[in-house]
């Protein structure tokens, strides 16, 4: 029914947003994918939509930066006891080519670390996914591809959730950094996200 949307960003939180589009405001559930890339409030944007609708939660819209996200999300909503939420939290712990990757490679282990996706959920996920995502052309490259390896990655963020660091701050942080940096060891990338962190926090 909708394809995408573009308007003016009115309210955004790490959840969901508000577009006004021709004098009407849409409420759309986003990833933390997504929201990482939004402009300021007030600016134009233009998010690629997935429509829902049940009986229970009525009309839904669902917004995605990319066509990548789009794809992928409405490949893990085909998955039996994968709803919209479950689906929205894995693109939040993971993007799009990291969690490609995992399926790819049968990193059970790494999906297994997104919130309220236990190992179960993560081996099922591989299986019914594996062949499917290599669909999935991607257009921009991740940290991921730039290394060929999750491991480090992975180990950096075992390591600051063990110094008392919040998940969610760290995966947000990791995927910042990575963006703009070269990192080799897990080592790197943890001096890079405390000093970060530090930075803010005593802003």
């Amino acid at each position: 029914m909708y394809a995408y949307i573009n308007g003016i960003l009115t309210q955004k939180t790490p959840v969901s947003i508000v577009i006004e589009c021709g004098g009407v405001g849409y409420e759309i559930f986003i990833p933390l994918s997504t929201f990482d890339n939004l402009p300021e409030i007030g600016k134009q944007v233009k998010l690629q939509i997935h429509y829902s609708f049940n009986e229970i939660d009525g009309v839904r819209l669902f917004g995605f930066f990319s066509v990548e996200e789009k794809e992928l999300f409405r490949y893990l909503i085909s998955i039996s006891k994968i709803g919209p939420k479950i689906a929205l939290s894995i693109l939040s712990g993971l993007s799009v080519e990291d969690l490609i990757h995992a399926i790819q490679t049968g990193n059970v282990d790494l999906i297994s670390t997104i919130p309220g996706i236990g190992k179960k959920t993560a081996e099922r996920l591989n299986i019914e996914l594996k062949d499917k995502v290599s669909n999935i052309k991607i257009a921009g490259k991740t940290y991921i591809s730039k290394l060929g390896i999750s491991d480090i990655v992975h180990e950096a963020e075992t390591a600051l959730i063990t110094l008392g660091y919040r998940q969610f701050e760290i995966r947000k942080e990791i995927s910042k950094q990575m963006k703009s940096n070269d990192f080799t060891t897990s080592e790197e990338i943890i001096k890079a996200i405390i000093k970060s962190l530090y930075k803010k926090r005593n802003v």
